[in-house]
This record gives C-alpha cells, structure tokens and sequence, in this order.
C-alpha cells in the first residue's frame, strides 16, 4: 500500500478523518485482540461498551470486505473477531441474547431493530438503543440495523454451538 493518500502520510484523508489499512492487516490484528482480550481476568472486558464497540464495527469492515471479495462463496461473518462466551467479558444486563424469539420493530427516527421483548416498561433494541413503546411498530422482515442483525447471529452461533464455530474456534480457518 502506498504510504500516502492525496499527499497525506500513511493513507489519512482528513476530509473524512479516516485511515486506509489493508484488510488482513485489520483482520489479523481484531483476531490477536480478541485472543489477548479472552485471557484476561474475568469481567475485565465489556460486550458492546467501552473499546469493544469500535472492535465491533471494525470487525464488520473486515467482514464486509470479505463478503464483497468472496462473492457467491462466501461462508457468513468470522465469529473469531467477535465477543465470545469467555469470562473476561461482562455482558449487559439480559446479555447474551438468549437466541429466544425476536420481533422487528421500526423506531421512529432510528430506523428499524430487533427487540426481544416487547412487554418489558423499557424497551430496548439488542443493539442497546432504548425506546417508548409509542415510538416502535412490529414490521415483517429484516430490520435495517447492522447491530441488531450482528448480535441476533452472534448470540445464536454461541448459543448453539454450531459446526462453523467450532471449526473456526479449533481450527483456525
């Protein structure tokens, strides 16, 4: 990769404040974090706050750029480079999802989430984002929400324990 952009050292665009990495570069380092973050003490790390979130996010970069390279083949998300069920993670309060039913919800003015209970006095989106029963309708299909989409895979593969996890877990693939 060249070490500069519009004549910027190191990929920096400071018209949209962001760097240019290469993907396996990411990769490789969400992969060695969440190795490193799964032996620390435990309840030192928490799912979705702090530093995690921005993890998170990067991890759906790579995952995109994967799926955008891979096209037709590609197998689904690297749960590798996601929280896992490890103790050194503090999980929200109802967290991790229970992998129960969930219902599409579109919030007014935020687009639309997965909710996994909707009888609850303060209803809360797996995203995390809260909400006044007024301001949510059920709707049919996917929500619009990365993180939604995100947390409700993710909590159903570690509940689960499917094949591809192991396989990406004991193997590395």
């Amino acid at each position: 990769m060249p070490n500069t952009t519009g004549g910027h050292p190191h990929g920096y665009d400071p018209g949209t404040d962001t760097v240019r990495v290469r993907r396996y570069d990411l990769w490789r380092l969400l992969l060695a974090f969440r190795d490193l973050t799964e032996r620390q003490a435990p309840r030192t790390w928490s799912h979705m706050l702090d530093y995690d979130i921005s993890f998170e996010r990067l991890a759906d970069a790579v995952d995109a750029a994967n799926q955008t390279l891979s096209g037709p083949e590609w197998r689904g998300p690297d749960y590798r480079m996601r929280c896992s069920l490890a103790a050194a993670y503090v999980w929200p309060e109802d967290a991790p999802y229970d992998a129960g039913r969930v219902t599409a919800v579109r919030v007014v003015g935020y687009g639309s989430h997965y909710v996994a209970d909707l009888l609850g006095p303060e209803l809360r989106a797996l995203c995390g984002l809260g909400y006044a029963a007024e301001e949510g309708k059920t709707i049919t299909g996917e929500p619009t929400c990365p993180e939604c989409r995100r947390e409700l895979a993710l909590m159903q593969l570690l509940r689960s324990g499917t094949e591809r996890h192991r396989e990406h877990r004991d193997t590395g693939a």
